[in-house]
């Protein structure tokens, strides 16, 4: 990206830029012409780099390059949250009645193709009388660095990228792709130095790292799942043809069975049956801000009322299902909770929606993982977790973001206008003030693959908007859009930071532009 000179307002946030070539200033003859990497050809030859890496992936998302394993693990890229770090191999969850939709979560994404958001962190497959979930079978067992991709070229690829502070002897918590991921290859160090480590898991599959040495590492990792673990219609197995389930303590064993008579499923039907139906009624919940009756038992209160995000609805669900018998887990990240069943042969994930309405994260300009289609369908109020990473990369889900596989209907999110877009912006039906989005930029020199600082305010009305996502990128000529990013504002509605502009992006003019999905209280919208 290039300098822009004689920068312009336009449209109120456009801001008129040049992109320029990153070399664009170099001095002197060019005595030969430079071969930019092909991570393609990189691919298909097998290129290796550091910790017998690839070069590079060839997904059915796209081809992929790895992240530099020589890279100084730092305190901006993929960085260990604080509290996740800490979070030891014997964490629990105690379900809550906040039942209320969050204007924005944070996530961080390590994966390439990304799957935001669905970072698998935190897996239970068990619960005790008071309601807490934890793992069933907390015992470390080896996972290997070295294992091998299905012969059959039946699993997905991925890329893992993650910054671990290490303690010695201590298992530190990792995320992982998905259930039943393995480690083709992986490479632990500080720069140039290499420090050794060793992988394990629980019975959840809870994936640790543990090191010898007290150091902050960069682990880069080459991953292989199932691809039936992400979609696809489910196996359709006996009741004996499941892993057992062990039996639910007493209080809550009743519960559960009030609950699946009201849903009005059981063992007389089959397992694939069982979880058709209990995940048609699970994705039917609505967020609240009139949480269940306090007091009340809380899985009850949550399960009969129908009322709950995603946390609360992947609770009731694991609950429900063992009492069943049903082999399931919840499983959490810092963004959003979801489920897993087996079904005979696979762990498979499914999302029950009610995610959020905006996701911190950086997602612009990365290739998405495209799963199978998921084989189940989606009541009119649906917030899936895939809407919430689309809304964060500033993109919907496909060319007709309101169809599923099955045909159903769920709403897209909100269409955020254009940056020339007024108050009208707003739909008929949103009785929120729409958003009114400022932005400028700190100019001086701009190039592609280096970052663009950005500074605005959001304001609907008269009340300033905080907390909310600002969407920044660049829009040709033709009115074709590239996402840079995302930022929230602040406890004032304002905000400012770096995007990196892609390196692939064409060399051309370009209007620089801001749009907000807001919140509860702020509508969409963008500039004047």
């Amino acid at each position: 990206m290039g300098k822009a000179p004689g920068a312009r307002a336009k449209g109120g946030v456009g801001v008129a830029l040049l992109l320029l070539a990153l070399d664009a200033r170099a001095a002197g003859p060019v005595l030969h012409e430079p071969v930019p990497p092909d991570p393609a050809e990189d691919a298909r030859i097998g290129v290796m780099i550091d910790g017998d890496l690839p070069a590079a992936l060839s997904t059915p998302s796209g081809v992929v390059t790895a992240p530099d394993p020589r890279r100084m693990p730092s305190s901006g890229s993929h960085a260990p949250d604080p509290a996740v770090a800490a979070a030891p191999p014997n964490a629990k969850f105690h379900p809550d009645r906040d039942t209320h939709r969050p204007d924005v979560v944070p996530y961080d994404d390590p994966f390439t193709p990304s799957i935001a958001p669905f970072k698998r962190l935190l897996a239970f497959d068990t619960v005790d009388a008071t309601y807490d979930l934890s793992v069933r079978d907390p015992r470390m067992m080896p996972l290997s660095p070295r294992a091998q991709a299905a012969a059959d070229g039946s699993d997905d690829a991925f890329f893992g990228d993650l910054v671990v502070d290490l303690v010695p002897s201590r298992p530190r918590r990792i995320p992982s792709v998905g259930p039943g991921a393995k480690i083709l290859h992986a490479h632990a160090g500080v720069g140039s130095t290499d420090i050794p480590v060793r992988f394990v898991h629980d019975g959840a599959d809870n994936w640790f790292v543990v090191g010898e040495t007290t150091a902050r590492v960069r682990l880069v990792m080459e991953l292989s799942i199932p691809r039936a673990t992400f979609g696809g219609n489910l196996a359709d197995p006996a009741w004996s043809d499941l892993p057992k389930v062990a039996p639910l303590p007493p209080s809550v064993a009743l519960a559960s069975a009030q609950v699946a008579a009201h849903i009005g499923v059981s063992r007389a039907q089959s397992p694939r049956d069982v979880v058709a139906k209990l995940v048609a009624y699970f994705r039917s919940f609505t967020d609240s801000d009139d949480p269940p009756r306090a007091g009340s038992d809380v899985y009850l209160a949550l399960a009969l009322s129908k009322k709950g995000v995603c946390r609360h609805r992947s609770f009731a669900f694991l609950v429900t299902a063992l009492g069943l018998g049903l082999p399931a887990r919840m499983i959490a990240n810092e963004a959003h909770a979801w489920v897993e069943v087996n079904d005979g042969a696979t762990w498979r994930r499914i999302d029950l929606g009610g995610a959020g309405r905006a996701l911190d994260a950086t997602l612009a300009g990365t290739v998405k993982h495209s799963p199978p289609p998921d084989p189940f369908a989606w009541p009119s109020n649906a917030t899936r977790g895939e809407d919430l990473a689309d809304r964060a990369r500033g993109a919907g889900a496909s060319a007709d973001p309101n169809a599923t596989a099955q045909g159903a209907k769920h709403p897209a999110s909100p269409p955020a206008p254009a940056a020339s877009s007024s108050a009208s912006a707003s739909r008929a039906d949103d009785d929120r003030p729409a958003s009114h989005v400022t932005l400028a930029f700190n100019g001086g020199d701009a190039r592609r693959g280096a970052p663009l600082r950005v500074h605005g305010a959001v304001t609907a009305g008269r009340d300033t908007c905080g907390h909310v996502l600002v969407e920044v990128g660049l829009r040709d000529a033709n009115g074709g859009r590239l996402p840079l990013g995302a930022l929230a504002t602040d406890d004032e509605g304002k905000y400012e930071g770096a995007l990196v502009v892609p390196a692939s992006a064409a060399l051309g003019d370009y209007d620089l532009y801001a749009r907000s999905s807001g919140d509860s209280h702020c509508g969409p919208g963008g500039g004047p």
